[in-house]
């Protein structure tokens, strides 16, 4: 399988297998149809994959992967997902293998099949046989149980982006008319998050700053097409900001 995605698909989280149920409902309705299309399929997730939390591989984590890679051998079903809260970045950052894919970097689960996890800050041209489109991603976000996880254990303090990370997507918006097609992030910038929650959310001893405002500098300088997090566990379309939040739905692009 080679070459442009016949069909591009976004999601919310997925949190490893726990969330999986609205990728199995996909499969049941058109799984047919799916498979019947040798072209890949790419399905974007709006962070916490979750797929690689424990601190070592294990049973768990073995089925995780062996359940992505038949997805992506019985269907050419791809997974590329920006960066969420409930993951281990220690081992995603030091012992995932990285990539060029569609013009940035990526780390990757297993190889080229993926899944694929989109760098902070990335800036990436996607392939599609309805045309080629963009995407900037920016994961993280504070973690609301952190006070009850373990840190390197159950909880990252690398959660929150850092302002290398937040310069690299501004500048990589500046190197492209400060457009994106589509913004993948995990929450909400500042000023939505208010939109929609009154207050943002910033638990107590989160450095500043917040991965809001961080998300709000982003939002002050691009223009887009849509804009989608996850995170919030709620599915709600914000039409005057362009913007979308997934957790249970599943849209597909048509790009």
């Amino acid at each position: 399988m080679s070459g442009a995605y016949s069909r591009v698909f976004i999601t919310g989280d997925i949190h490893g297998s726990i969330d999986i149920q609205k990728i199995e409902l996909l499969i049941d309705q058109q799984g047919g149809a799916l498979s019947a299309d040798p072209a890949k399929k790419l399905m974007l997730v709006c962070g916490d994959f979750g797929a690689i939390f424990e601190t070592k591989p294990d049973d768990w984590e073995r089925s995780v992967r062996a359940m992505y890679r038949a997805l992506y051998e019985q269907y050419g079903l791809q997974f590329a997902t920006c960066l969420g809260n409930h993951e281990n970045y220690d081992r995603i950052y030091h012992e995932l293998g990285t990539f060029d894919w569609c013009g940035d970097k990526v780390y990757t689960m297993d190889g080229r099949r993926g899944p694929l996890y989109l760098q902070n800050g990335g800036y990436y041209t996607i392939p599609a046989s309805q045309g080629d489109f963009t995407i900037l991603a920016m994961g993280g976000a504070p973690s609301a149980d952190r006070k009850t996880r373990l840190p390197g254990k159950s909880w990252w303090p690398e959660e929150i982006p850092d302002k290398v990370m937040l310069k690299r997507a501004l500048a990589n918006l500046d190197a492209h008319d400060r457009h994106a097609d589509y913004i993948v992030t995990h929450t909400l910038p500042y000023k939505l998050q208010k939109a929609i929650f009154v207050k943002p959310f910033s638990p107590r001893g989160v450095r500043k700053p917040t991965v809001a405002k961080m998300l709000q500098k982003i939002a002050d300088r691009a223009t887009w097409r849509q804009w989608f997090a996850g995170h919030h566990h709620k599915d709600l379309t914000l039409k005057p900001y362009k913007t979308t939040l997934l957790y249970n739905t599943i849209l597909e692009l048509k790009v």
